[in-house]
């Protein structure tokens, strides 16, 4: 957290982190976040879910983001903002994650995927976002929310969808 926060200047209220000492019991971290999220969000905007400015995700050559896995149970969750999960297909098999309605609440969510190891999963998500499941694509932010893919050439060999050049 140091490396990147000392680099930004955000107030430090403003950021919100999982408690590392209570990495020993998954569950309670989980419920622990997701009640110092509520803390902050329901209060200031009333909302049922949180509304982040920005999440920035990841992707998984097996199509996962966060720790959403193709097939998951998880992947089903409508309530809860933070879940944990004891089984997970990649280590460590314990993880806590932001659900869908989470992420997708988001004003921003940014995905950033490199390397040739993403080429057969961007393609199928860029290219045919409706045949596809995978839990990247699941990912769509709603009430005037945007969705960016910020992707080097290796990852993005494969897909056919026209590429913005990053202009500053």
């Amino acid at each position: 957290m140091d490396v990147l926060f000392s680099k930004v200047d955000i107030p430090l209220e403003n950021i919100h982190h999982i408690d590392p000492s209570l990495l020993d019991d998954i569950e309670e971290l989980a419920d622990s976040y997701e009640k110092q999220l509520i803390a902050e969000f329901a209060v200031r905007n009333s909302a049922r879910f949180p509304i982040f400015d920005l999440i920035l995700l990841g992707i998984g050559p097996d199509g996962h983001t966060a720790s959403l896995f193709p097939g998951h149970s998880l992947l089903a969750e409508e309530d809860r903002w933070v879940a944990y999960l004891e089984d997970s297909p990649k280590p460590p098999p314990k993880r806590i994650t932001l659900t869908y309605p989470g992420i997708n609440h988001a004003s921003r969510v940014a995905f950033v995927a490199t390397g040739e190891s993403k080429q057969d999963v961007l393609a199928e998500i860029m290219d045919d976002p409706a045949k596809t499941s995978l839990p990247a694509s699941r990912v769509r932010p709603t009430h005037h929310g945007k969705l960016y893919w910020f992707v080097d050439d290796a990852a993005s060999a494969k897909v056919k969808y026209e590429k913005t050049p990053f202009k500053l």
